[in-house]
């Protein structure tokens, strides 16, 4: 079967509900430029997923590192048994008895959810699939129905605008509401006696739930996914057992350790390319640029226009106030209070000398105008 073409001409869903339907084995690559994505069929059932583009996020051993699940020490004596043996690194773990022939699943099931709900948001590329055999793992028996997993997409498709809007940062902290008030009730609330209905899933999320993880924590320690995870923190808020406690910003060495330092090393080389022509510019003196060394050009004090000035200030004001919600569960009641909160300094509350922004709070909302 001959099958390639655009994604403008074929979309995601179709191509694979075509080698589903048709039973094929073999290779389906889709590339956006430089990024790929390939996906495994046996019999047109999905059993394995790779991209170029999600980096170590997507390497099962740095999920199942992050989910404190094996340590680096196991992981690196896993890739080393790897490169001997050439088998999955999940066989491995489970052989060695680091972990359950579920443990594995699960995550590699995250890995194809997520991969191909990605390929939904592009709006085009190139696709071509090719006939051949394909090596599924042999101790871990494991396959997804396209159908299934094309449904479940969809759903995730469909839904996450709304879940979106509640978990609008992965860096929000949620609190457990429900164990404060078993304390308060001697343990039998309300809430102690619905979590027997709770499902397994919606039990460990729970249980992750601690006034300190972040969303993206509690994400990477469930192996549920993004979806998922965030999915069951709504219902858990929605049911009462959890709210949000603030947000947890991550630390400068996070961030540095979040850089794409490939993609850094070709901002620095192309720097340093640029420096060399300037400096050879300088030495050799070309005559053309004389024109701009004889030439004269004065100094203009240019202020920044006050409109854009307050509009900034306003902004910062109002991040702040929002972050004060999130912590304390309500709007200050004088602007100073932010001060002490440090979300602002003094001077960031007058718009003109000696002139402060005026605000009040009215039926837990407010007002603020300069």
């Amino acid at each position: 079967m001959a099958l390639q073409g655009t994604l403008k001409d074929f979309s995601i869903t179709e191509i694979i509900q075509l080698i589903g339907q048709q039973l094929k084995t073999g290779v389906l690559r889709i590339r956006r430029g430089k990024n790929l994505v390939e996906i495994s069929f046996v019999d047109g059932m999905i059993v394995h997923v790779y991209s170029n583009y999600r980096g170590k996020k997507d390497l099962i051993g740095e999920i199942l590192v992050k989910a404190q699940l094996i340590t680096e020490e196991q992981l690196e004596r896993v890739l080393k048994i790897q490169k001997e043996t050439l088998k999955y690194i999940g066989e491995i773990l489970v052989e060695l008895g680091l972990l359950t022939k579920e443990d594995i699943l699960k995550v590699i099931t995250t890995q194809i959810y997520e991969t191909i709900y990605d390929l939904f948001w592009w709006e085009d590329g190139v696709f071509n699939f090719d006939l051949k055999l394909v090596e599924s793992y042999r101790k871990i028996p494991f396959a997804l129905s396209t159908e299934q997993v094309l449904l479940n997409i969809l759903r995730m498709v469909d839904e996450w605008s709304e879940i979106e809007k509640k978990i609008f940062s992965p860096h929000l902290v949620f609190r457990n509401i429900a164990r404060i008030e078993d304390q308060k009730a001697g343990g039998f609330s309300p809430q102690s006696l619905m979590r027997e209905k709770l499902t397994s899933e919606q039990e460990l999320i729970y249980s992750l739930v601690d006034g300190i993880r972040t969303v993206q924590e509690i994400i990477d320690r469930s192996l549920l996914g993004k979806f998922n995870t965030s999915e069951i923190l709504v219902n858990l808020m929605e049911m009462g057992f959890i709210e949000v406690a603030g947000i947890r910003t991550p630390s400068l060495v996070k961030k540095v350790r979040m850089i794409n330092f490939r993609e850094a090393l070709a901002f620095v080389y192309y720097g340093a390319f640029l420096l060399f022509l300037f400096l050879l510019l300088i030495y050799f003196k070309p005559n053309f640029l004389h024109l701009f060394w004889d030439s004269k050009i004065e100094r203009v004090h240019i202020e920044a226009p006050a409109l854009l000035i307050h509009r900034t200030q306003l902004d910062r004001i109002k991040d702040a106030l929002e972050i004060y919600y999130l912590e304390r569960g309500s709007y200050p009641q004088k602007l100073e209070e932010l001060i002490s909160a440090r979300l602002l300094q003094k001077k960031d509350l007058f718009y003109r000398k000696g002139l402060s922004y005026q605000y009040e709070v009215k039926e837990g909302k407010y007002v603020l105008k300069p």
